[in-house]
């Protein structure tokens, strides 16, 4: 509950800004949200990326208020920072790709053809 009663509203709109600390809660609640709705949250990531640490204090806090074991919590964090670098490698790959359907788009046959005839010239 929020102030005055209210209910809290659930962010869940991939495309609005989110902290490390947002986006480990939303991995956490919601495990099965797909690796292109993280890849989208990741990119509009605020601030440094601090999953990992994150996700070790959510984790941490967990051990010592005894819901999970030290042994649960390596196998989680594992399974966690697996899914992260997954996310990142992703998110890389979207980046990359973007950044090559840029340069195919500005660097249309017409640029081509005037830069082949130029080196031809250049040639002679």
């Amino acid at each position: 509950m929020g102030l005055f009663g209210r209910k809290k509203k659930k962010k869940e709109d991939s495309n609005s800004e989110w902290t490390s600390f947002e986006f480990v809660q939303h991995l956490i609640k919601h495990p099965d949200t797909s690796d292109d709705t993280f890849v989208m949250m990741y990119e509009n990531l605020l601030g440094e990326d601090n999953l990992e640490k994150d996700m070790n204090d959510y984790w941490k806090h967990r051990v010592t208020e005894s819901f999970i074991s030290q042994e649960e919590n390596k196998k989680i964090k594992k399974a966690y920072d697996q899914r992260f670098k997954k996310i990142r490698k992703l998110a890389q790959a979207k980046i990359e790709t973007d950044d090559i359907v840029k340069w195919a788009v500005t660097n249309t046959d017409d640029d081509r053809t005037t830069n082949e005839q130029s080196s031809k010239e250049n040639k002679f």
